[in-house]
């Protein structure tokens, strides 16, 4: 480690050596993400000497001795493509990287039955993790690459879960949301204390509409009235929610709402969308943390996005928080993936009809299945 002295003798901002770095933070939006990765840091390193040329961009710090280097995707280069070229050479310039996290925004499924409980329900500015709440259900799925077979169509691309260490983390940090010792409230303030575009809308404007219910042609919503408002119990408070779950991956932005409740029960029971993850599921095995922005229909907008960034980087903050510096040190390094995926290869053929999930196989809806040779719930 370097460090760098001004010229009254004071020590600057700390440079440290490229594989010093541990922890890589991906981030799709540089004008909301990434300002809210940066306001997350602890403490704010200069720009080491990278030993390959590179065209990414990085930011530098760290977070409670995790040593954190934040990429972003180019301006208006959105989707899987690009966030796939953020990997190749930033593995080789920072190559002690022990975890990745792919931080931002993305677009809730609320449920589609009742629950008296509204921190149950997904809601403007919640959390969704690609972190599975069943036994055999998949992290991340792309739900727009499969085969279309006679008997429906089959998804084959998927991630499975956190590996072992990061789901000790989640399981820790889920306890420590249970006994109200989680700091995602105050991180979330800190950041709109140094910027206030970061702060809360306010539970006013956690509007949800019907699935049937179209948007009008204003862009805010301010021609969508309330009768098409849907029914749930409110939250009383801003404290953040998160979730655990599947999130649907694709090539396109979701605006749709039947397509979005038919989508997510393809993926299983989907909590979120959004157009990145499935760029790096096949480089790296990510842990995928979305800020809900919208409801994935026409009636999204702009003005969650600041706050659901800061809600995302805030979960990815008491994360780095939960687990130790000294547990991450003791990891390998993330090399190259095997593309994160299961062998689908079986001879095991399955008949049903409808929806069904498979524990260690793929997901399907009718027909003959191949099932990877994993037991089928119903």
């Amino acid at each position: 480690m370097l460090v760098k002295a001004t010229k009254n003798g004071h020590q600057s901002v700390r440079t440290l050596r490229p594989e010093e770095y541990t922890v890589g933070w991906l981030c799709a939006l540089p004008a909301s993400e990434l300002p809210a990765a940066i306001h997350s840091l602890d403490e704010h390193h200069d720009d080491p000497e990278l030993k390959l040329p590179d065209t990414n961009t990085y930011s530098y710090g760290s977070i409670n001795r995790h040593n954190v280097v934040i990429a972003c995707m180019p301006p208006s280069s959105p989707g899987k493509v690009s966030a796939s070229g953020l990997i190749p050479t930033m593995r080789l310039n920072f190559p002690n990287i022990k975890i990745y996290l792919f931080v931002g925004i993305g677009g809730g499924v609320p449920n589609k039955f009742f629950d008296p409980d509204p921190e149950n329900d997904i809601h403007l500015g919640d959390v969704v993790v690609g972190w599975p709440d069943k036994v055999g259900a998949p992290a991340v799925v792309q739900y727009d690459l499969g085969r279309n077979r006679e008997d429906g169509f089959e998804i084959t691309s998927y991630l499975d879960g956190p590996e072992p260490s990061l789901q000790s983390a989640l399981g820790k940090l889920l306890a420590n949301r249970v006994v109200g010792r989680t700091r995602f409230d105050d991180w979330l303030q800190q950041t709109a204390e140094q910027n206030p575009r970061f702060a809360h809308p306010g539970v006013a404007e956690d509007k949800l509409f019907k699935a049937t219910y179209p948007h009008g042609q204003a862009p805010d919503c301010s021609n969508c009235p309330s009768a098409g408002y849907a029914h749930r119990p409110k939250r009383v408070d801003t404290k953040l929610i998160f979730h655990q779950g599947t999130i649907a991956s694709g090539d396109s932005v979701m605006k749709n709402a039947l397509e979005r409740d038919r989508i997510s029960a393809l993926c299983g029971g989907a909590r979120c969308f959004e157009m990145e993850a499935a760029g790096v599921m096949n480089q790296v095995r990510p842990l995928i943390i979305r800020g809900i922005s919208d409801y994935a229909d026409g009636h999204k907008n702009g003005k969650w996005h600041n706050y659901a960034a800061a809600a995302a980087a805030s979960f990815a903050k008491e994360f780095l928080y939960t687990i130790s510096p000294v547990i991450v040190g003791g990891l390998e390094p993330v090399k190259q993936s095997d593309n994160g995926q299961r062998d689908t290869k079986s001879s095991q053929e399955n008949h049903f009809t409808g929806t069904f999930s498979t524990n260690g196989g793929k997901m399907m809806i009718g027909g003959t299945y191949n099932s990877g040779g994993g037991s089928m719930s119903f």
